[in-house]
């Protein structure tokens, strides 16, 4: 069973799209990167469609910039991505709490 997906169908770029489920659960349906997939979470439906088209976004970027990368390279590529974006943003936020403890015991 061959396991890469064909360029031809990776360029499909279809907006992340909200679809409610109504159940005790949010659940919503998304498109990221052409593929299917419901979300199941305890934060809002309209969170999770941001988060999935976040990813949507960034995958399609990505795969501008090199439209010979297969699915899961693409995939873990934007994962690396996102993951030093999180780290960037995490140190700033840690610098800037401890500028205003320093600030805030003057």
């Amino acid at each position: 069973m061959n396991n890469e997906r064909q360029v031809e169908d990776t360029t499909v770029k279809e907006p992340a799209e909200m679809v409610d489920v109504n159940d005790e659960q949010n659940r919503v349906k998304v498109t990221i990167f052409g593929q299917s997939y419901t979300l199941r979470g305890s934060g809002s439906s309209e969170r999770l469609t941001r988060l999935a088209a976040l990813v949507d976004g960034k995958m399609n970027a990505l795969f501008d910039q090199n439209s010979r990368l297969d699915f899961q390279t693409l995939a873990v590529l934007t994962a690396l991505n996102l993951a030093e974006e999180y780290d960037t943003i995490s140190s700033e936020y840690d610098s800037l709490l401890s500028a205003l403890e320093l600030e805030i015991k003057k």
